[in-house]
This record gives structure tokens, sequence and C-alpha cells, in this order.
């Protein structure tokens, strides 16, 4: 990448009166952990629907479900951050699917509304030894833990084998 072009993609990124640029953030709850995705990592919002159980998943590996005709990897956050999760997965209200490789979608119980966040509202250091985290967004109503999409996937299998391999 030349100069000029990093130049230019500053220059998109903060637009052309200098100012940090902003992004939409989409709140939510899965059991007692909230948390936040850029909206822009986001593919679709759907219905509940119950996951089809995986052999041997991981315990925050709900099952996958089939969204808008993708089969996805449905993750239990609460239960990948190690906390108490819902009595049963029935709870959740609606399926977040990601965008990217690997086809994840999150069991959601409730979604805010969207937030408009400036770079500068970012607070980095509460998320330095977590990789999961890529900040903590201190609001009014509690912090918003906003998630590193990709490490979701790795977090999730915990040092477990990602994929079959191939001879």
């Amino acid at each position: 990448m030349t100069n000029d072009n990093v130049q230019d993609q500053r220059e998109s990124t903060q637009g052309a009166n200098s100012e940090p640029a902003t992004r939409t953030l989409q709140p939510g709850r899965a059991g007692s952990f909230k948390f936040a995705i850029f909206a822009d990592e986001i593919s679709t919002i759907a219905a509940w629907r119950e996951p089809t159980p995986l052999p041997k998943a991981p315990k925050s590996v709900l099952g996958v479900a089939s969204i808008q005709g993708r089969m996805l990897t449905v993750l239990d956050l609460a239960a990948l951050r190690g906390l108490e999760t819902a009595s049963n997965e029935t709870d959740a209200k609606q399926l977040i699917a990601l965008r990217g490789d690997e086809q994840l979608a999150l069991a959601v119980d409730e979604l805010g509304e969207p937030i408009p966040l400036v770079g500068s509202d970012l607070d980095p250091t509460l998320a330095t030894s977590d990789t999961l985290l890529l900040g903590v967004l201190h609001r009014e109503g509690g912090d918003l833990c906003i998630l590193n999409v990709k490490e979701l996937f790795p977090s999730a299998i915990q040092g477990r084998e990602r994929r079959r391999r191939r001879f």
C-alpha cells in the first residue's frame, strides 16, 4: 500500500473535516452478559429458532441453525464468558448472524437501540488481557463489552481442533 493510499484511507474514515470516524454499535444481552457488536459486522438479525445440537461440542456452542439459507454455528455468549446462563436456551429471543468466514450466529436474549460510537468513547484498557474484547463502552445503564468478532470462534472451541485435517 502506498503512502497516498494510506492517506486516502485515513481521510475516508475520518471525513473531510478531520473529525473522528463514527461507527454504530448494536447492544445486546445474553444471560447476564451485556455486550455490543459493530453494526457493520452483523449480517442479519433473525427470530429465535432452536439450533440442532452438535455432538461433543463445547458448552458455549448451542448447535447449528439455518438463517437465510446459511448453516451457522450458534454461540452462547454467557457460557463463552463463563457466566451463568439462563435455565434453558429457549429464553433467547433472537439470533444475530455475523458476517465473515466462520459462519457464526449469537443467541441473544435482548437487543437495545443502536448506539453511535466515536472512537474516543471506547475504553481499551479493560480489554487488554482479553482477546475477545476490543474495549468497553461506559454507559449510564452499565458497561458494554465491545466484542472482537474475529476471536469468537477460537474462544468458543478453546484449543479444540477447528477443522478436520485433509489428506
